[in-house]
């Protein structure tokens, strides 16, 4: 999760550049155009500025199309997407459902409310186990009570093995940042 890059030799001696930015995305396209994608970005903490996760969410724009070589994969509203600025204890509640200690976000399941200048923001996460997994969504509305954003994505018991260990292992460095030993 930091901003390191690494270089491979190939078999032509040249190098190839990976580039890890902190960040790992969720695509679930179907054949409605009804799918989303969810990310999530990890921000360590900077000067007086605390760690922290975006998550983004971004419905399906285009369904995927064609066959072969011809094949168009399906795409997604990324210019439209919700974002939300996820705390240390918003990440300890994400925890919380991802461990099954709790069945949904916030201490009386109605999800995090989060408000951003003239948005209001709820974001919810609750086991689903009709389908097997976590829905999450977000829910967006200005001050006057218009609908801005609403989406909802389905996380597999296979990706919340994943992400449970990437807030896990974020959870230390969000709040202490990198620590390194003083000389004795």
């Amino acid at each position: 999760m930091s901003n390191t890059t690494e270089t491979t030799p190939t078999k032509d001696t040249e190098q190839t550049t990976y580039h890890n930015q902190g960040r790992i995305a969720f695509y679930h396209a179907n054949s409605k155009g009804t799918g989303a994608a969810l990310r999530f970005e990890f921000k360590p903490p900077a000067g007086r500025r605390n760690g922290c996760f975006f998550m983004e969410m971004a419905k399906q724009k285009t369904q995927a199309s064609g066959n072969g070589s011809k094949r168009a994969h399906a795409t997604f509203d990324w210019e439209s997407k919700a974002t939300v600025k996820l705390s240390f204890m918003d990440a300890c509640e994400f925890l919380a459902v991802l461990q099954l200690k709790q069945p949904s976000l916030g201490t009386n399941g109605k999800g995090l409310y989060h408000v951003n200048g003239d948005k209001d923001t709820v974001i919810g996460m609750r086991t689903n186990t009709e389908r097997k997994g976590y829905t999450v969504g977000i829910s967006r509305k200005d001050k006057q009570g218009q609908q801005i954003f609403k989406g909802h994505f389905l996380i597999s018991p296979t990706e919340a093995i994943g992400l449970e260990a990437i807030f896990s292992a974020a959870l230390f460095h969000m709040a202490f940042g990198q620590v390194t030993a003083e000389a004795a």
